[in-house]
């Protein structure tokens, strides 16, 4: 795990994007850069924030999450991962990438309105099981797909690292595996009944499965910080004898 300026390099990469369920936001660069750009569409802040750090300095740079949300939109347009846009070949032909591209976008849309049909107090969505479901619908297909993509332009003669794709891959599981037992907890509460979740259960078996065989290493995959306990743990060791 490496730090840079008090931030954990790289850590936005393979997180799922729900700042207000993680620990991390202090040491995550893309946080800070969201709350600066809160900040200076708040009228009463913006002075302050938009002021350069020095003389020379006349704006601050562009946050670094939505350039991170742009490329991921950009690497999942349908037209960029047919591989049949003018100018566009794909390196290497991924043999489940249109089916899983599919199965996820379909499990997305029926998702969005199977919870959208359902009225429910979201002001108690840190307890209810469908929060889960509606953070992850779209972000099990947008990683997913980014991994397919990215696997299809994989050379491995030209690199002895661990693989960005690898890495969406195990983000897209870890949403399916929290979406999954979400569809449960329904069920348990007398929510949903067994006839309701089946088809959604379904889709995330297919979906874990799929991306599984396609992605064998994504399991092992370690995210900065996420996945390394001893190296956070070092971390807020020396955060706390800098604050004494």
């Amino acid at each position: 795990m490496e730090i840079r300026n008090g931030f954990i390099v790289g850590i936005y990469n393979y997180c799922d994007s729900w700042c207000d369920r993680c620990a991390f936001t202090s040491h995550c660069r893309v946080f800070a850069d969201l709350r600066e750009t809160e900040a200076m569409l708040d009228p009463n802040l913006a002075p302050v924030v938009s002021a350069p750090e020095h003389p020379s300095d006349t704006q601050p740079p562009p946050p670094q999450w939505l350039q991170q949300l742009l490329r991921e939109i950009n690497d999942c347009s349908s037209e960029a991962l047919a591989g049949d846009a003018p100018g566009l070949r794909m390196a290497g032909v991924v043999p489940d990438r249109d089916a899983i591209d599919r199965r996820a976008d379909a499990y997305s849309r029926r998702a969005r309105n199977w919870l959208n049909a359902r009225a429910w107090d979201q002001s108690s969505a840190d307890v209810d099981p469908r929060s889960e479901i509606a953070w992850f619908h779209m972000m099990i297909h947008v990683k997913a797909m980014r991994a397919l993509h990215g696997l299809a332009g994989d050379d491995p003669s030209d690199r002895e690292w661990a693989t960005d794709h690898d890495g969406s891959a195990k983000v897209a599981l870890i949403g399916i595996d929290r979406s999954y037992a979400a569809w449960l907890d329904l069920v348990e509460v007398g929510v949903a009944s067994p006839s309701d979740v089946t088809p959604f259960l379904d889709d995330l078996v297919w979906l874990k499965a799929a991306l599984e065989r396609t992605f064998p290493k994504a399991r092992a995959f370690v995210r900065p910080a996420f996945d390394e306990p001893e190296e956070v743990a070092r971390l807020l060791r020396k955060c706390r004898s800098l604050d004494a």
